[in-house]
């Protein structure tokens, strides 16, 4: 049994819910942090309480091993392309701010390994202030001293979900980022859109030392490594 202690920012999005799903799976403590109790609820999931601001949980908990990051702000399609100057300083605070102090309390409680959901296109030099913010969180990680990062870095994410509920403009995206994945090949490949299922399943099982960044190749390769 793994008796390490996993724990987990960012339970409540889509994705995060998803990765979650197959980290309940494992034999591990798991310790989900959020503003709020989870809507689904897991067995080898424990809610924790947390103020992103004050770093605050309603538990003590002192020896966390492999921290999860799928932290993020909610985004309208249209903001992958631009966010407005008003709302730059609250994207900059949620999807940089949050996460670096967050991992600076990890590593003083004893983490020594992260995995985190970035965007293809990460670059701190940028134009565009999405992958600009992407980019810096990822140079602020690599300064934390960590001795396992592993940084995804997926293009659009797929989430399999052809329900009435979901945006319609989000399912055009859904439609165009599969008809994109035949003419994406080559060096391009790595901009491929990737369903969720696969993102989620490789976030989990991929364990490998040092700090690596993984592509669109990298998640649907069945070839893992490291351990389960």
């Amino acid at each position: 049994m793994d008796s390490k202690n996993i724990i987990f920012f960012g339970g409540t999005g889509l994705i995060g819910n998803s990765v979650l799903n197959l980290l309940n799976k494992k034999e591990s403590k798991i310790y989900a942090f959020s503003r709020q109790n989870l809507s689904n609820k897991f067995e080898n999931v424990k809610d924790v309480i947390f103020n992103f601001d004050t770093l605050e949980a309603d538990i003590e908990l002192n020896n966390w091993d492999h921290v999860y990051i799928c932290l993020g702000r909610r985004l309208k399609v249209w903001e992958l392309i631009y966010i407005r100057k008003k709302d730059r300083e609250n994207h900059f605070k949620i999807e940089h701010d949050y996460i670096i102090k967050i991992l600076e309390k990890a590593k003083k409680l004893g983490a020594r390994d992260v995995s985190i959901i970035s965007a293809i296109g990460a670059n701190s030099k940028s134009s565009n202030f999405y992958l600009n913010t992407k980019g810096r969180v990822e140079e602020s990680i690599k300064l934390l001293g960590y001795d396992n990062v592993s940084i995804l870095r997926p293009g659009h994410i797929l989430t399999n979900n052809n329900s009435n509920s979901k945006d319609f403009l989000i399912q055009i995206v859904d439609i165009f980022s599969k008809i994109s994945n035949l003419f994406l090949v080559g060096p391009m490949r790595k901009y491929r859109a990737i369903e969720i299922d696969k993102l989620s399943n490789f976030m989990v099982k991929k364990n490998n030392k040092g700090l690596n960044i993984y592509y669109y190749d990298d998640f649907i390769s069945t070839n893992y490594g490291g351990k389960v």
